[in-house]
């Protein structure tokens, strides 16, 4: 699992678990992982909400596709991504080519649920507060790219980070 081929990609809905789920990933296979939405926040020197304040949403997920396609070159790593990474042709295309990628799917209620509970978390689509209309909306605008891209779909309702993690691994041997 040494080569660039071998990233592991997870794609899906902000407040899926892609974070946690990487995390733990990550321990399990002792495979550093990267949090871009984290790596942009530290390259800008700015919170997520002021990124996209200072940038228009089309420039952040320009910088956002330009620095996930560079990073995809070197060695191996557990992505979790941005929720609008797919949104991006080149992405989707790379997301395919150069590893395994499993989509974290949850409800419009689940993800609700634990948007609304990360409150310390200001997520920048809803910064005028968050409804689940606005998420049904984000989701129907995606969810077409997120199930092109994946090799594996997970369920991620009722469940807790380490029951998922335990469903994956399985997966990724096969």
């Amino acid at each position: 699992m040494g080569n660039s081929k071998n990233h592991i990609f997870i794609i899906g809905m902000m407040g899926s678990g892609k974070s946690s789920i990487a995390q733990l990933l990550s321990t399990k296979y002792n495979i550093p992982y990267i949090d871009t939405d984290k790596d942009l926040v530290e390259i800008m020197g700015a919170e997520i909400q002021g990124i996209f304040k200072s940038l228009t949403k089309k420039k952040f997920y320009h910088l956002e596709s330009t620095y996930f396609l560079e990073h995809i070159k070197g060695k191996q790593h557990i992505y979790a991504t941005g929720g609008g990474l797919v949104l991006n042709a080149a992405n989707r295309k790379a997301l395919k080519k150069f590893g395994t990628t499993l989509f974290l799917n949850a409800s419009i209620n689940t993800l609700f649920n634990r948007l609304s509970a990360d409150s310390k978390n200001i997520r920048p689509l809803f910064s005028n507060g968050l409804s689940k209309m606005q998420i049904k909306k984000i989701w129907e605008e995606r969810k077409k790219y997120y199930q092109q891209c994946s090799d594996i779909i997970i369920d991620t309702n009722n469940k807790s980070v380490s029951t998922i993690v335990d469903e994956i691994i399985p997966l990724l041997k096969s």
